[in-house]
C-alpha cells in the first residue's frame, strides 16, 4: 500500500468510472461504512475543559494544559481532546499534518490553517486513509470554517450522521485521492463491476440540518456529495459555494444508497433512509467531470429501494461540465427520483463528454433519464444556452 496519495489524473479507470458508480450505483446492501474503523476517536471526559477558547499554533506546546493565553497546543487534536462543548478552537497559521476527528460540539475556526492528511498512517503503520475533517455524531451542532484542508485518500471534510452542522469559508482541495490499490477505505473500494469514488472533497453522509456555504471545492476527483447510508440526509443546504475543476466526478451529486428509503411496494420510508427536502442554491458548479462523466448536479437512485426526491436545485450558475448540467438518473424499479425541482439556474454548455447511461452525446442544459420508473420532475424558469438540447427526457417522464 502507498503512503503517497496519487492524484486524480493517475486513477487506473476508465473516464466516466467515478460518476458512474453514483449514477448507475452498484453500491447495493450497504452496511454501516467503514469510515469509522479507521479512526481513534478521542475520549474527551478527562481533558474537558471550562474555558470557552482554546488556540493552536505549531510552534504550540504539546503540556497537558495547553491551549490558553500564551500557551497554543501544537495539534489541533490537543486541542480538541480539551475542549468541552461549545468551546472554540482558534487554529492559527499553519500547516497542520494530522487528521481531526471531532467528538463533541465545537467551533474550529481557522486563520490561514492547513489541515494535511497527506500520509499520514496509524500506529500500526497501515494508512490513515479516512476524511482530513471528521465530525462524528456526537459533534452535531458544531462549526468547521476558514480552513484549508488537503491531502486525503477519502472525504477532505465528512460530516456523518450528525445534524445542525456549519461548513463554512473553507477551502477543500486535493483530497478524495484513493485507489483501491493505495488504499482500503470503504468509500474508495469498487462495488461490483463499479469502481469507488472515495467520496468526494466534502461529504453529508446521513447529516440533517446541516448547512455547506461559501466553500471553495476544487481539485478533488468530486465536489460535494450528500447521501444516506446510515438514515435519511434531509433538510440541509449546500448555498454559495464554488465547486471546480473536480475531474473525475460531479460537482454536486445527491444519490440515494440506502435500500430502505422505499418499502417493497416503493412507499417512502423517509424515517430509514432517502436524500430528499435538502436545497441546492446559488452554487457556482464549472468544470467538473472533464476526465469522467461528471455532472453539473446529479440527483440519482443507486439501486432497489433508493430515493432521492423533493428536493431544491435553484439560483445556481452551471457550466463546462462533462455530463448536462442538472442531470436526474434512475435506472431499476423500486426508485424514487420524482418531485424534485430545477428552477431558475444559469445554465450554459454542458454535457461535454456525453451522458453514457442516457446515450446523449449532444451538449445538454437539463437532462432526465429514468426508462424503467414512472418519474416527474418540475423545471421552470432556467436559463440555458449554448446547447444542442435544453431539455432532454426520457419517454414517459412527467415535466411540470
Amino acid at each position: 500500500m502507498s503512503s503517497a496519495p496519487r492524484t486524480p489524473s493517475s486513477r487506473p479507470y476508465a473516464p466516466g468510472a467515478g460518476s458512474r458508480s453514483r449514477a448507475v450505483g452498484a453500491r447495493l446492501g450497504i452496511g454501516i461504512p467503514a469510515v469509522a474503523m479507521a479512526l481513534v476517536v478521542p475520549s474527551t471526559a478527562a481533558f474537558a475543559a471550562d474555558h470557552t477558547t482554546l488556540h493552536v499554533s505549531p510552534d504550540g506546546s504539546s503540556a497537558a494544559d495547553c491551549g490558553h493565553g500564551g500557551n497554543p497546543c501544537a495539534t489541533v487534536m490537543q486541542a480538541v481532546m480539551a475542549a468541552g462543548p461549545g468551546t472554540v478552537i482558534d487554529v492559527g497559521p499553519g500547516t497542520y499534518h494530522e487528521q481531526v476527528v471531532l467528538a463533541e460540539r465545537v467551533t474550529l475556526h481557522g486563520h490561514d490553517a492547513v489541515i494535511d492528511a497527506s500520509g499520514l498512517t496509524t500506529g500500526s503503520g497501515e494508512t490513515m486513509d479516512a476524511a482530513a475533517v471528521l465530525v462524528t455524531p456526537s459533534a452535531s451542532g458544531s462549526t468547521v470554517e476558514e480552513l484549508t484542508v488537503r491531502g486525503a485518500y477519502g472525504e477532505g471534510i465528512l460530516v456523518q450522521g450528525a445534524s445542525h452542522v456549519r461548513v463554512e469559508e473553507n477551502t477543500v482541495t486535493h483530497n478524495d485521492l484513493g485507489t483501491p490499490e493505495n488504499t482500503t477505505y470503504a468509500e474508495c473500494l469498487p462495488q461490483g463491476d463499479v469502481p469507488g469514488d472515495c467520496g468526494e472533497g466534502l461529504h453529508l453522509m446521513s447529516a440533517t440540518d446541516s448547512r455547506v456555504e461559501d466553500n471553495v471545492v476544487s481539485d478533488n476527483a468530486g465536489g460535494i456529495l450528500v447521501t444516506d447510508e446510515l438514515g435519511a440526509a434531509t433538510r440541509n443546504e449546500v448555498v454559495e459555494n464554488l465547486v471546480k475543476d473536480n475531474a473525475w466526478d460531479c460537482g454536486i451529486t445527491l444519490p440515494s444508497h440506502n435500500p430502505d428509503a422505499l418499502s417493497a411496494t416503493g412507499a417512502r420510508q423517509p424515517e430509514k433512509g432517502g436524500v430528499y427536502g435538502n436545497r441546492v442554491a446559488r452554487n457556482k458548479i464549472v468544470d467538473n467531470g472533464a476526465k469522467g462523466e461528471g455532472a453539473g448536479v446529479l440527483i440519482a437512485a443507486s439501486g432497489p429501494g433508493m430515493a432521492t426526491y423533493d428536493n431544491e436545485i435553484v439560483d445556481n450558475t452551471i457550466t463546462g461540465n462533462g455530463m448536462p448540467g442538472v442531470t436526474v438518473h434512475s435506472h431499476t424499479p423500486n426508485q424514487d427520483v420524482s418531485g424534485n425541482l430545477i428552477a431558475r439556474n444559469h445554465i450554459g454548455r454542458n454535457n461535454l463528454n456525453g451522458d453514457e447511461d442516457a446515450k446523449v452525446t449532444q451538449t445538454t442544459g437539463i437532462l432526465v433519464f429514468s426508462p424503467v420508473v414512472p418519474t416527474s420532475v418540475t423545471i421552470r424558469h432556467n436559463s440555458i444556452r449554448d446547447n444542442e438540447i435544453a431539455v432532454w427526457t426520457s419517454p414517459g417522464v412527467t415535466v411540470h
